[in-house]
């Protein structure tokens, strides 16, 4: 069994009112959801995450490079070594700040997983289409 890919790292969060706090953050990527990273946000190491937020991990790395995403979740460089990224929810929202090496570290990690995991995720696939799909549909080759 394969463990998830993670990395605790400090990040400062702003605000709406913008105030920017130091907090503790784990990044995770599960070998059964290897598309997604989960971002768990903490007041202490030592507590349950206050708030989880999970978008796709294609997302993040892009971010790394050039501004992406729209919607509740957006990332972009901050600067040479700092990557932001912007979470909305309603009419909150937070920008949260981390060293781009970090981020970089995690993805690069994250991506030899998904190497690894490509053909259960193939797998995976077929099988849905399966169930999906009624069985009278004929494959357009055929």
């Amino acid at each position: 069994m394969r463990l998830p890919v993670e990395k605790r790292i400090n990040v400062t969060v702003q605000s709406v009112v913008g105030e920017w706090h130091e907090v503790p953050l784990l990044m995770r990527n599960f070998p059964d959801d290897p598309l997604a990273i989960r971002m768990d946000f903490h007041v202490t190491e030592n507590e349950p995450p206050v708030a989880t937020w999970v978008f796709g991990r294609d997302l993040l790395a892009t971010g790394l490079i050039l501004p992406s995403g729209e919607g509740d979740v957006r990332v972009r460089p901050h600067g040479e070594d700092e990557t932001d990224v912007e979470l909305i929810s309603g009419w909150a929202w937070c920008v949260v700040r981390m060293a781009s090496a970090d981020v970089r570290d995690f993805v690069v990690r994250t991506r030899s997983a998904e190497v690894y995991c490509g053909e259960e995720i193939d797998t995976a696939l077929d099988r849905m289409l399966t169930e999906l799909l009624p069985a009278g549909v004929k494959n357009a080759d055929s």
